[in-house]
């Protein structure tokens, strides 16, 4: 037998000794005094201490019971199957904070709230001595209520003010948690809180299985999913599109792209898109009209930029998910572009293009004529690549590594850092005939899958450019341009590579070999040559394609490593590409210094902001919702099932649960005991009454009473008188 609170079993029990303790302290010490019926009454009452005696102790027994049994009651014994589930319960709650709980259901109530009252309902039906333990599964997953507690009162408290995070549900990282907290204390159950929208399981990622330290079996319950269709509207991008080489300068126009994107119901609808910030002035709303069945859409601005740039905002109408219909990006100010170019000194060959090399056909290409206005959006210098260190890479935003064979062995490591800090790598194998491995060392530190030849091939017969290129965002702007300009390129040498997936594809030739390929490397981005742009190699130098072919990769190589630099709540830390900064300051997080841990990983949206020594504002990186976690269809209970087998044998909450409870609810000892308490007052007071002389007369004391009415009927008695 358990208890559920086993404090007041021990409190009653305790309580058993008080009336003693009364019977003790008040009991009445008289001072024998000698008068002249003495001697009768000093028989009297040695004939009546034995039952007087007898009296006291059953009547102070039944009191002492009757208290004790009264604690007992009240810390509700539990007896069989119910006291070994109940009286060492440790309930693991797991409650889906993530960005679909956010939704606003037709009560007016969120999702999340609904889920909260829910878990504080079972933690109401928790014993005293049973423990709960609370893990949010928003990302990122942590404990709300860490290790299992007895205090119900303060995990209520502390669910109660739960708001909907702005990050991915992350269901099996939270499970994950829990799994590390089960103990061999009693028994484990784990609950789920949550509608297992699309948004709320990541197919790509399943729960591990959960198991008891002592292969004591885990009850696994789970909220029955959802079968509500909703409609979401979402701000999935903003992008500038067109970003000028000089980032954004006075006067400059800018591009600007927000994408949308609709789940749940797909009815017809029309949906207002707004932009806004310290940016700009004032721009014209746009209008988008969705047809039935209509998941995605486009709205360009043309927006005229401040000189200092700022924070550009793009919003629309409120919708049942307000969470995700907001996005921010960051427009630089007025800076030129600095260009980095690696390759040794050459000027005896600098004025013949049949000794061009691949730097300096780059360099003409970024600037075609100077007397542009782009002159003064770009600062290019040079380096020769034995002497290059760390501090060269301080400001650079695109990097051309013309002599990638020369670089010392120790500098793969700095340019893959510079890399991940948002750096743009443009990699152009030598021209000249080299067997040194270079590319191997390289692609290892940045984490590329490629594999690049030792030495190059001659192409025989030469081979041409398709019109039909791969799908790349460095040539998405160019794309019907490409048709005309990629079949005049010829291509007479190459450098072979081989394990590229689709996805890095640039350019490639008609046999389908890569000619030119790009990835993102953590916030940045590399830009490889499989074909040297040099005559020797190729004619794409002196064809019309290579000067908005260079471009692209400057502008769109810039922009897509900015966006890849910003943070995603719960899912990416912000990347600050500035070296000076010794502090960081995010949204809803306290202050923390640069260490090798990065920023960290971001628990609200907004601007973080990077800071130097003297506290100076050095750079500002935004911070997204994961609208991944915003799409809202219902997921069947068959798939939710499957998804949550390698965890173990859930159960979803329903009439079943419910019956098992009341079932179990029989073998409380509550109810009798309460009847016995009841019965000993009632057998308490008839014998309070009927050892009191003074309240019952004896039939033979003709109102005498205590040692009197036994002497008087002593004296009744036959012979009594003699005695």
């Amino acid at each position: 037998m358990t208890f559920v609170t086993t404090s007041l079993a021990i409190a009653g029990v305790a309580a058993a000794s008080i009336p003693i303790l009364i019977h003790l302290l008040l009991r009445r010490r008289r001072r024998p005094m000698a008068w002249a019926a003495m001697t009768l009454l000093m028989e009297a009452a040695r004939r009546h201490r034995r039952r007087s005696r007898l009296e006291q102790i059953l009547l102070l027994t039944v009191r002492a019971i009757l208290v004790a049994v009264l604690g007992v009651a009240l810390a509700q014994p539990l007896l069989g199957e119910r006291s070994t589930i109940l009286g060492t319960r440790t309930a693991h709650l797991v409650i889906d904070d993530g960005l679909a709980s956010g939704l606003v259901e037709s009560d007016g109530r969120t999702t999340l709230e609904r889920q909260s009252a829910e878990a504080i309902a079972v933690i109401e039906s928790l014993g005293g001595n049973d423990r709960v333990a609370v893990t949010l599964a928003g990302s990122p997953v942590r404990h709300l209520v860490f290790g299992p507690s007895t205090d119900h009162r303060s995990t209520i408290r502390a669910i109660e003010g739960l708001t909907s995070r702005e990050g991915a549900t992350d269901l099996s990282g939270a499970l994950d948690l829990v799994n590390g907290g089960i103990d061999e204390t009693g028994k484990q159950e784990v609950r789920i809180f949550s509608d297992f929208r699309r948004g709320s399981l990541d197919d790509r990622r399943r729960p591990s299985p959960i198991r008891d330290p002592s292969d004591t079996p885990i009850e696994l319950i789970a909220s029955p999913p959802t079968e509500t269709t909703d409609s979401n509207t979402q701000i999935v991008s903003i992008e500038t599109a067109r970003t000028p080489l000089s980032t954004a300068g006075a006067g400059d126009l800018l591009l600007v792209e927000v994408g949308l994107r609709r789940t749940g119901v797909l009815d017809a609808a029309v949906t207002n898109v707004r932009l806004g910030g310290d940016a700009i002035s004032s721009v014209e709303n746009r209008r988008v009209e969705w047809s039935v069945g209509r998941a995605d859409a486009r709205v360009d601005f043309q927006i005229r930029v401040d000189e200092d740039g700022g924070v550009l905002e793009a919003t629309i109408d409120p919708d049942a998910l307000p969470l995700d219909d907001r996005r921010v990006t960051i427009v630089p100010g007025r800076e030129p572009t600095r260009v980095l170019l690696v390759d040794r000194e050459d000027l005896v060959g600098a004025t013949r293009l049949d000794r061009l090399r691949g730097t300096d056909w780059f360099e003409r290409a970024l600037l075609p004529s100077p007397d542009t206005a782009i002159v003064e959006a770009i600062d290019v210098d040079r380096v020769d690549p034995a002497t290059i260190g760390e501090r060269d890479l301080d400001g650079v935003t695109l990097l051309v590594v013309g002599r990638p064979d020369l670089l010392q062995n120790d500098f793969n490591e700095t340019l893959a850092n510079w890399v991940r800090r948002g750096g743009v790598l443009v990699v152009v194998p030598p021209g000249e005939t080299t067997i040194r491995a270079w590319a191997s060392p390289m692609l290892e530190r940045l984490d590329l899958p490629w594999s690049v030849a030792l030495e190059s091939a001659v192409v025989d017969p030469p081979r041409r450019l398709p019109s039909e290129q791969p799908d790349s965002p460095i040539t998405g702007l160019i794309g019907s341009e490409m048709i005309e300009l990629a079949p005049s390129v010829r291509i007479d040498r190459r450098l072979p590579v081989d394990g590229v997936p689709d996805g890095d594809l640039v350019l490639v030739d008609e046999a389908g070999d890569p000619v030119l390929l790009d990835a993102p490397v953590g916030a940045g981005r590399v830009v490889f040559f499989a074909v040297t742009p040099e005559l020797a190699w190729t004619d794409l130098p002196v064809r019309p394609l290579m000067v908005p072919l260079v471009q692209e990769i400057a502008r769109q190589g810039t922009a897509l490593s900015r966006r890849g630099g910003d943070g995603v709540v719960g899912a990416r830390s912000p990347t600050f590409r500035s070296l000076g900064i010794t502090r960081i300051t995010m949204p809803g997080m306290s202050d923390r210094d640069v260490d090798d841990d990065g920023a960290g990983v971001p628990e609200r949206s907004g601007v973080a902001i990077g800071v130097d020594l003297a506290g100076r504002t050095v750079e500002q990186v935004v911070i997204n919702p994961d609208v991944m976690g915003g799409m809202v269809e219902p997921v069947g209970r068959d798939a939710v099932a499957a998804w949550l087998e390698p965890a173990g044998s859930w159960r979803f909450t329903g009439s079943e649960v419910d019956a098992l409870e009341v079932i179990e609810d029989r073998g409380s000892l509550a109810v009798i005991l309460v009847a016995v308490v009841l019965g000993l007052a009632i057998i308490e007071l008839l014998l309070a009454r009927w050892f009191a002389r003074g309240g019952l007369r004896n039939r033979q004391s003709r109102g005498l009473t205590g040692a009197n009415a036994d002497a008087e009927i002593d004296r009744s008695r036959p012979g009594g008188a003699a005695a």
